[in-house]
């Protein structure tokens, strides 16, 4: 099975994805609780929760909305039944059962994006049906909002910068 198959397999109707994903905008409304749920971040503080799940990140089926007034993304998770758990603030939404959210197919390329929408997949799922773990995604969340921890990434991420900078020359 193959990414695009895995993803319309969590269509009530696969079908039907496949017809959206072929005319324009090229986007499937998709629910969320069946087959998977998405934590919706702004995107600086996605891009955290990532840097937080480590490896873990490269299998992580991830959505990037170029939404304004900043891109914000969508990280697939196990559909989770305690969906309250999460924080509910401006930049932490959980998606889960009873709400759709638009998607192109995952073989998609990034100009169609572009052109007739807004979303692209910064990592599109593999067909494997590989989600992170919700407990393993609230962990990352909550090391994502610890302030200690924010620095302490800025810190390393700026010795990379300067040893780069260093080899460069």
């Amino acid at each position: 099975m193959d990414g695009a198959q895995w993803l319309a397999s969590c269509h009530r109707k696969p079908s039907e994805a496949y017809a959206a994903w072929e005319q324009s905008p090229f986007l499937a409304r998709l629910p969320a609780g069946h087959g998977w749920d998405a934590l919706r971040v702004q995107q600086p503080l996605g891009l955290t929760v990532l840097w937080e799940l480590g490896e873990e990140a490269d299998a992580v089926p991830v959505l990037e909305e170029h939404a304004k007034p900043r891109p914000v993304f969508y990280i697939l998770t196990r559909p989770d039944a305690g969906a309250s758990a999460w924080p509910e603030t401006e930049d932490v939404r959980m998606l889960t059962a009873g709400e759709d959210l638009s998607m192109p197919s995952p073989d998609a390329d990034g100009i169609t994006g572009v052109r007739h929408h807004s979303f692209l997949w910064r990592t599109p799922p593999d067909g494997s049906g590989k989600l992170v773990d919700p407990e393993v995604l609230r962990t990352a969340l909550k090391s994502a909002l610890d302030p200690g921890r924010q620095a302490e990434r800025i810190r390393a991420a700026r010795a990379v910068f300067w040893a780069s900078k260093r080899h460069s020359h």
